[in-house]
């Protein structure tokens, strides 16, 4: 009943109200001159009378616009549904519809009230291109008898029928049939960009209509008598239908269909509209009573359409009501002036098919595509053939199988990198992506590699970079550990984390491991050094460095040649020089994103125009200069600082002592008794010297700066955050 309630006052109410009328109506009247002529096109590909696809738009309009959950969505007959509608009317006669409806709009129901919604975001973005292409593909070339005026007997492949009727085609074309039809093509393919949707639908159907009208072109076949009522245009006839089982599955297939392309479109215009976003289950629940009211009437099952959605809301349709309005008036039209409709060509109808068909080809994206990800690509392509040659639902199934089998071969990939240092007595190895029964080969080509290089003394196996390993490249990797032992080659296992450590010891056979596993870079320095090597720090970085390269450099090229043009850092954090520190892991910043001041104890020195410190120029070049309005001063715990301080005694060293006189200045009014204290009193001390910045000062108290107090814990990795309200720091997450 709640839910109920919210609907009705959300939802329902607005439609009785007189705010946005205006842009409703405006935006109705634009979805009409929109929906008419490709609703009657919908039909004529489907394989039914014009009539019956404004039956459809106008029952399926009323019904989604008031139960859908897109606020601005439009519903009504899909050209991509007309490939498997007129397959059934074709096999099963024109009654079947009415099953394939009804079965539809209740899986449809169930689907919304069961959550299976979400389950839209699961489809690959290459299927959803290669299951609209494949539509077009078959849409354009099933239209050709039509374009060229010939009748020729159904073919299961309109392909393979354009192909066997080519002849056919062109000996028996109607000049003036084939010439309305490419008007209309390239009225709606290149008419100027700026110009509205609906006005260039308006101009590619009026025109031609108006030229064969005034000029009485002969041997022109037109629309005709369209019902002019609501009324079922056929009576139920299910004789013809010989294979009840079959046609159960073709409504699966509809069903499918029409909530992919629901949900879809419902994605889309929450892209390209404002308010809140599209309930998907709502969606789903009100395209399923908009199929069975359809049915009912005598219509072809219906779905939300993302180009009619897009009209309505570039028209400016506010509310549910544009799309509840565009239906009402094309019930008006077709009761009081059909005949504005029936003297519209075929050809004219055709030619929407045919420009619809282009559209949803979509060249451009195809080769966006190669260009980005070529694995995309191939399923793509593999997805495309097979729903040309196949239909539309194993040629889905065979690209969800070819989507499957190219993620399991990402998921299997192996990269690794190989840096020998400048010693020739240490190999280290970084493993990137997954280690599995298919990096056998990779692991045997390292081992090979190592075993002709008898001045090595040492192989660093890095595993920071690691996803993934199974049982059998945890167990190839320890046989590799124990070949090189045998051949006097000392093998470290870097940074494994605990689900790493458990399938590598899982699977050693031996109770004294043929490998030493290290966390941290003093612990490899520890290990070489006590078997008599010496560990460069320089090659360490140089090794980092070349990673950085390889790794993320090659995959960042825009954004390092942006970052290069200059930098825009959304945060100044300033913290301490503590090497347990590392803001970028912390806050998963990228390049860019953080401008960092570092020093010992996170000190910010209070404001004197005759200071030199750094840290000056760095907050004011920062907050001046970059236009930084947020900044951060993280502490952390077990802050050698902090420790060194607390006593109020000097050090013997004279540049660190005169440091920390920055820290207990501020231990003077509030003398710490212990550490944990020492670091809130010190951070909150360093809080109230940046206060001491003018500009700082003036952006507080215009609240055009936000400026935040964390320490972080290096016992658990958490964060905590100083609030001003509670007087105590407090988890941050």
């Amino acid at each position: 009943m709640k839910i109920f309630n919210k609907y009705l006052n959300n939802e329902l109410k607005p439609l009785f109200k007189l705010k946005y009328l205006g842009n409703d109506i405006f935006a109705a009247i634009s979805l009409v001159i929109f929906a008419i002529p490709l609703s009657l096109a919908v039909a004529i590909a489907s394989n039914a009378s014009p009539g019956v696809g404004l039956i459809s738009a106008i029952i399926g309009g009323i019904l989604g616009a008031i139960f859908g959950g897109t606020r601005l969505g439009v519903t009504g007959p899909a050209v991509a549904m007309s490939v498997l509608i007129a397959s059934s009317i074709e096999l099963y006669g024109f009654s079947s519809i009415f099953i394939i409806g009804i079965i539809c709009g209740i899986l449809q129901i169930v689907s919304g009230i069961f959550g299976f919604g979400r389950f839209i975001k699961l489809v690959p973005l290459s299927l959803i291109l290669a299951f609209t292409a494949g539509i077009g593909f078959l849409i354009f070339f099933g239209q050709l008898p039509l374009a060229f005026n010939d009748v020729i007997a159904p073919h299961a492949n309109p392909i393979l029928a354009a192909a066997h009727h080519l002849n056919l085609y062109f000996n028996n074309t109607n000049l003036v049939s084939f010439i309305v039809l490419i008007s209309t093509v390239v009225i709606l393919k290149f008419s100027p960009k700026a110009l509205p949707k609906a006005l260039v639908f308006l101009i590619a159907v009026a025109a031609p209509t108006m030229v064969v009208y005034f000029f009485n072109l002969k041997n022109i076949t037109y629309v005709g008598t369209i019902p002019h009522n609501l009324i079922r245009p056929q009576n139920l006839d299910f004789s013809q239908i010989y294979n009840w089982s079959h046609l159960f599955i073709t409504a699966v297939e509809v069903f499918l269909l029409a909530s992919l392309e629901t949900l879809l479109s419902s994605n889309a215009v929450d892209l390209i509209s404002e308010g809140d976003l599209h309930n998907s289950n709502q969606e789903l629940v009100g395209q399923g009573i908009a199929n069975i009211g359809v049915a009912i009437f005598g219509g072809i099952p219906v779905t939300g359409l993302i180009a009619r959605s897009s009209v309505n809301i570039l028209a400016g349709g506010r509310t549910r009501r544009a799309a509840l309005f565009h239906s009402l008036i094309i019930a008006v039209i077709i009761y009081a002036c059909p005949y504005l409709i029936e003297i519209i060509p075929i050809a004219v109808l055709v030619g929407i098919l045919v420009a619809a068909a282009i559209t949803m080809m979509n060249f451009s994206r195809v080769i966006e595509l190669w260009k980005v990800n070529k694995p995309e690509f191939v399923v793509y392509l593999i997805t495309f053939l097979a729903i040309v040659t196949t239909g539309l639902i194993t040629g889905i199934e065979i690209g969800l199988f070819a989507a499957f089998i190219i993620i399991g071969f990402r998921m299997l990939k192996t990269k690794t990198f190989v840096k020998l240092w400048n010693n020739k007595d240490i190999l280290r190895v970084s493993l990137n992506g997954n280690i599995t029964f298919w990096s056998c080969d990779k692991l045997l080509a390292i081992q090979e590699f190592v075993t002709t290089h008898e001045e090595l003394k040492f192989v660093i196996f890095e595993f920071d970079k690691l996803h993934n390993i199974d049982t059998t490249g945890s167990t190839q990797l320890v046989k590799i550990a124990q070949k090189l032992n045998s051949l006097n080659i000392r093998v470290i296992f870097h940074g494994l984390n605990d689900k790493q450590r458990k399938a590598i010891e899982l699977n050693n056979p031996s109770n004294s491991p043929a490998y030493t596993t290290t966390l941290t870079e003093g612990e490899i320095k520890d290990t070489l050094e006590s078997y008599g090597i010496i560990h460069s720090a320089n090659d360490a970085l140089k090794h980092g460095m070349a990673k950085f390269m390889s790794e993320y450099a090659e995959d960042n090229k825009l954004l390092i040649s942006t970052l290069a043009k200059g930098q825009k850092p959304h945060t100044l954090l300033i913290t301490c020089s503590d090497s347990r520190l590392d803001p970028n892991v912390f806050f998963g910043a990228s390049l860019g994103e953080l401008f960092i001041v570092r020093n010992v104890g996170n000190v910010v020195p209070p404001y004197n125009t005759d200071n030199t410190y750094s840290e000056v120029a760095a907050i004011e070049f920062a907050v001046n200069a970059l236009g930084v309005r947020n900044i951060v001063l993280c502490a952390h715990t077990e802050c050698g600082a902090v420790k060194a301080s607390i006593p109020m005694t000097d050090l013997p060293y004279t540049g660190l002592n005169n440091w920390l006189e920055l820290i207990r200045s501020g231990f003077k009014e509030h003398k710490p008794i212990n550490m944990d204290m020492g670091i809130k009193i010190n951070l909150l001390h360093q809080v109230k010297n940046l206060k001491t910045y003018p500009i700082i000062s003036k952006l507080l108290e215009t609240k055009e700066l936000v400026l935040s107090a964390w320490i972080y814990d290096v016992h658990s990795g958490h964060m905590l955050e100083w609030i001003e309200d509670k007087n105590d720091f407090i988890p941050l997450v």
